[in-house]
Parts: C-alpha cells; sequence; structure tokens
C-alpha cells in the first residue's frame, strides 16, 4: 500500500524536464502560455580540475531552479557551441559562432514554431553574451516572435558563498552546487586536484593594453588558469548547502522576470501592430 502511494504521488508531481514529458503534458503547457526554458552550454577546457561541461551543468540548474518557481519546462541543454579561447585544449569541442547562431537560433525557432510563445535561453558561459544576442534578433527578425536570454550574475553567488565560508571559492562552489542541483552528486571530488589558491591571468599582458582602448580582440588561453582559477577547501559535503546558496542567488536575480518578460511582449506587439513607420 504504502509503495502505490508512493508511485501515486510521483505520478501527480509536476514534471519540469520536457525529455520526460509527452507531448499530451507538453500540449496543456502550451496552452497555459508557459515558460519554455532553454540550457545554453558549452563543451569546454575548465582548469585543471573541473569537468568539460561545467557551464552546461550550471546553465541546467539554473533552468530546474526556475521551473519549480516559474512553473516552467526545461528543454534539453545544448551542449556545442561556441567556446571561445579555448578551442585547442583537449577536450574542448567548439563550433563556429557563425555556426553557433544558426545552430542555437535554429531550436528557437522550431519550439517556437510549434505554439510556444515565451522562450527563454539560459546561459553563464562567457561568450554566450554577444551571440546569443544574435541568436534572438535573428529569431526575431525572421519570426516577429519575441525570445529572451536570462544570464545570471555569478558574482552574487560568489559574494554570498565568500561571505559564508569566509573565503572566496569560484568555479569550484558553482560547479559543485550544480552537480547537486543536476543530480550527479559525486561526480566532482573538490580534493582531486588538492593544490594552492590560483587566481586567473591573462594569457599576454598586451590583451590588456588594447583593452583599455575599447579594442576587442581573438585570443586563446595559453595556460588553464587563464580560464579558471584554483579555490581549494571545499569539500563534497558543502554541495547541499552550496546548492541552497545558488538557488537563493539565482532566485534573486530572476525576481519578477516572468511578468516583466510577458508585458515587454504585450508592448512590443501593441508596438509592432501600429507600425508607426507607416504614418510618416
Amino acid at each position: 500500500m504504502a509503495k502505490s502511494r508512493k508511485r501515486a504521488e510521483k505520478a501527480e508531481s509536476r514534471k519540469v524536464l520536457a525529455d520526460t514529458m509527452t507531448t499530451v503534458e507538453m500540449a496543456a503547457h502550451r496552452r497555459s502560455n508557459g515558460i519554455v526554458l532553454l540550457p545554453v552550454g558549452c563543451f569546454e577546457m575548465h582548469g585543471v580540475q573541473l569537468g568539460l561541461g561545467c557551464d552546461t551543468f550550471e546553465a541546467d540548474a539554473a533552468c530546474r531552479i526556475l521551473a519549480e518557481e516559474w512553473n516552467a519546462v526545461v528543454m534539453p541543454p545544448i551542449y556545442y557551441t561556441y567556446s571561445g579561447a579555448t578551442a585547442p585544449w583537449p577536450g574542448t569541442v567548439s563550433i563556429l559562432p557563425e555556426a553557433a547562431v544558426a545552430y542555437v537560433a535554429a531550436v528557437a525557432k522550431a519550439i517556437l514554431k510549434t505554439g510556444f510563445k515565451r522562450v527563454v535561453l539560459v546561459s553563464i558561459h562567457g561568450p554566450s553574451d554577444w551571440y546569443l544576442s544574435m541568436v534572438l534578433r535573428s529569431v526575431f527578425e525572421e519570426t516577429g516572435e519575441l525570445p529572451i536570454m536570462f544570464k545570471p550574475k555569478w558574482e552574487e553567488f560568489w559574494r554570498r558563498v565568500e561571505k559564508e565560508y569566509g573565503q572566496p571559492y569560484g568555479s569550484e562552489a558553482s560547479y559543485l552546487a550544480a552537480l547537486y542541483i543536476c543530480g550527479r552528486h559525486g561526480e566532482f571530488d573538490p580534493h582531486a586536484t588538492e593544490a594552492e589558491a590560483l587566481e586567473r591571468t591573462i594569457p599576454v599582458e598586451s590583451l590588456m593594453k588594447l583593452a583599455k582602448h575599447g579594442v576587442v580582440a581573438p585570443y586563446r588561453y595559453l595556460r588553464p588558469e587563464d580560464h579558471v582559477g584554483r579555490h581549494p577547501g571545499l569539500e563534497m559535503d558543502d554541495a547541499p548547502r552550496l546548492a541552497e546558496i545558488f538557488r537563493e542567488a539565482i532566485l534573486e536575480a530572476a525576481r519578477g522576470l516572468p511578468e516583466d518578460y510577458e508585458r515587454y511582449q504585450q508592448d512590443m506587439w501593441k508596438a509592432l501592430k501600429e507600425a508607426p513607420w507607416d504614418k510618416l
């Protein structure tokens, strides 16, 4: 009897992961004008201590948190995108920026084509700032639809971690929390590459000098620590608390976003329908 009750409770619980939902369940979500979350990550070198899917796990974990809060669904994450400066490092799978734009835009348009109206791309990967902006504009120009991108600011998460733990922990903390949220706890041992703390470094000093002029230039990370520093001291047992802090930081950054998104869509669609450029 107890087992039957547990099965019934599990069946009644709302699903948030689209890859385990049926088309009937997705149709119900579409009727409710529900949000569809699309995690966009990358597959790249993350120092010598973090897994190649670090950014993807973090985006996926953020989506799972938001889905519970917003009654949204989470699409399977996109792994292979433009990695940026890590391209030559073993394990990194990087596609050209224009290919990444085309592919992510194709996925977003396919979701919208089936009738969903509110699509949010979620990413924490550095280069996604500019190439996902191109995705949003490309989709809008082709379809008239208005997807958006949400990019959590990890600085707030790291600030909260430092305040509670008394010292800074960078990507080790967010990665440990993300794996825990995604049900992959135990696959990252913070002690695996235990060593002294090491801050990020700049590939070449001349790059920073160019940046002072407002110049943007292509570059490569020449050392693993160029990309991700090292912050030893965390334990596997810290994961549950880090996951709580992760959740708090994500929800704080996203507070009121669904309502603001819906209002933005209504305002834009109204303005576009009035076509002020035709009234000159």
